[in-house]
């Protein structure tokens, strides 16, 4: 028996160093605590990215064939709603009055203080916020005109347009399109707060980039151009799907140069955004650590050998034996336990 266990040992590849040949040293033991301490910080992060998981970003293209969808707006203009003409163009030239589904109320010009006159930041929403904020809703009226002239309009509910590149605009009466009527310059203002607009489903509590915003100007012939582009965007986790649009866009104002008004106009991207929680299996989970862990283990002993060859070399060999366990006896005192090894 001990003959055939010593020819398997002969094939150890790893051969191991006998008690007596091993040196304990004080850094060596604080090398050890670290390295350990940071294994198990190590293992808490790990175990929580794989509870919580990671978010994944991708691009694909959009294979879903979508004709149409609606714009969603809420938006006050500082002028009154009997000057306002609502208008949608798209590039199959398809006209769309959309003051008849709109709704058109009047009001005073009082806007939060919270409300950014400046760009806002435009980022893709956390995963989480939106599926806390995905309460999906819908504007309850439809085309109605109340107080049309009090001094401000607020105009709000949601267009159906064309899923190609269009553009909604909000003009005065007499300007752009042929009117019976025809509003006086100095009674311009398109100064405007803007608290919603989005593409497709209502999701009232998302942020979006024209959301909360505000516009001024002192000049009655003052045209704003906003410059949009959409990309369908899909939020995915544990089963749940939530279908929305996220967009950019640039602002170019001008005065006095082309039709004054509030223009935005849309495009929409050929690609989709999908935003989905991923989670590694249990067992990949378990091969990932192991490997991180092993290849810890083997980086930490040669920064520590590496380490005490620094001292050798730059401190000398006395300051280098400092903290060393003491072993009484010599080399070959212990021969027999060497061989039994």
């Amino acid at each position: 028996m001990d003959r055939s266990t010593g020819f398997i040992r002969t094939f150890d590849a790893f051969p191991k160093i006998a008690p007596s040949q091993q040196v304990r040293s004080t850094r060596g033991s604080y090398s050890t605590i670290i390295t350990y301490l940071f294994l198990l910080f190590l293992i808490w992060v790990e175990v929580g990215g794989y509870i919580d998981g990671a978010i994944d970003h991708q691009f694909t293209v959009d294979e879903l064939v979508r004709k149409d969808l609606v714009i969603n707006l809420d938006l006050v203009v500082a002028m009154p709603c009997n000057y306002i003409h609502t208008n949608v163009r798209d590039l199959t030239d398809d006209r769309f009055l959309a003051a008849e589904l709109l709704n058109y109320q009047g009001t005073t010009f009082n806007i939060p203080r919270w409300y950014e006159q400046s760009a806002k930041k435009i980022v893709t929403p956390e995963l989480e916020a939106v599926l806390e904020r995905s309460l999906q809703a819908r504007f309850q009226y439809q085309g109605e005109h109340h107080d049309e002239g009090a001094p401000a309009c607020r105009i709000f509910g949601a267009i159906p347009v064309n899923r190609v590149k269009g553009e909604l605009h909000i003009t005065a009466k007499g300007y752009g399109y042929r009117d019976r009527t025809r509003i006086p310059a100095e009674g311009l203002n398109f100064t405007h707060a803007i608290s919603e607009f989005s593409f497709g489903e209502f999701f009232p509590y998302l942020d979006n980039p024209l959301d909360m915003t505000l516009k001024t100007t002192d000049a009655h012939l003052h045209t704003f151009k906003y410059h949009i582009n959409v990309v369908p965007t899909l939020y995915r986790k544990l089963g749940v799907e939530i279908d929305t649009n996220q967009y950019s866009l640039s602002l170019t104002e001008s005065s006095g140069k082309y039709v004054p008004g509030i223009f935005f106009q849309y495009e929409f991207e050929p690609i989709k955004l999908v935003v989905e929680e991923t989670r590694l299996s249990f067992w990949q989970f378990v091969v990932r650590l192991a490997t991180i862990m092993g290849g810890i283990l083997v980086v930490a002993g040669w920064l520590y050998k590496l380490f005490d060859k620094l001292i050798l070399l730059t401190l000398g060999k006395e300051f280098a034996k400092r903290g060393q366990e003491k072993k009484e006896g010599g080399l070959l005192d212990n021969v027999e336990d060497f061989e039994k090894i």
